[in-house]
């Protein structure tokens, strides 16, 4: 596999895995413990959700150009 397309695979899986953290355990922690914080994570949240959407936007390009491999 191009390095290219290694770099990218990762940084998704990066994205996702911290997507799933906030989701699953500190937007529900901040939540619970009733603090500022709740807003800072929300808003990391989206901001990793749109990276995720870029990565995925890019990988597909790629692959319809035949350049992944």
């Amino acid at each position: 596999m191009k390095n290219i397309n290694y770099d990218l695979i990762k940084l998704l899986h990066n994205k996702l895995d911290t997507c799933w953290r906030l989701e699953k355990f500190y937007c529900q922690d901040a939540c619970d413990a009733q603090c500022e914080s709740i807003n800072a994570l929300n808003k990391i949240l989206e901001d990793e959700k749109s990276h995720v959407e870029m990565i995925k936007k890019e990988l597909e390009k790629r692959i319809k150009a035949g350049l992944f491999s």
